[in-house]
């Protein structure tokens, strides 16, 4: 698959976006980050209900890496002054990525307000 960054209002995710995906994506959707702080992200916003282990997180970045949705960046320059921090890898959303993961939330959203319109659930609350 083609590094060429992509761009389609109605776009196609390359790959089935699993909830971990998703998530992965969601956590990275204001700015970079590396994989632990992703990891605690996605494990606070879910209450714990979801907990990516190290194996599957990076499996998932690679995988999410591979075909254009995430891009590796330079660290921030105020994490680069801790030594620990240089062994990080950052992650951010790609131009196709965002687009792919805003097309996902649209379905999602169209799904939840069939939902609502059957009682099956009241107005989600946003986050």
């Amino acid at each position: 698959m083609s590094k060429k960054t992509r761009s389609s209002p109605k776009v196609a995710s390359p790959i089935r976006l699993t909830p971990a995906f998703f998530h992965i994506l969601l956590a990275v959707v204001k700015e970079a980050s590396h994989g632990y702080a992703i990891m605690k992200t996605v494990q606070e916003r879910t209450g714990g209900a979801v907990k990516l282990g190290p194996g599957s997180l990076y499996w998932a970045i690679k995988r999410l890496v591979d075909v254009d949705l995430l891009k590796e960046v330079p660290a921030p320059s105020a994490d680069s002054t801790n030594s620990e921090d240089e062994r990080r890898r950052f992650y951010a959303l790609t131009v196709f990525g965002r687009d792919v993961l805003k097309r996902e939330v649209e379905v999602l959203a169209e799904i939840v307000g069939y939902a609502e319109s059957q009682k099956l659930i009241r107005r989600a609350k946003v986050v």
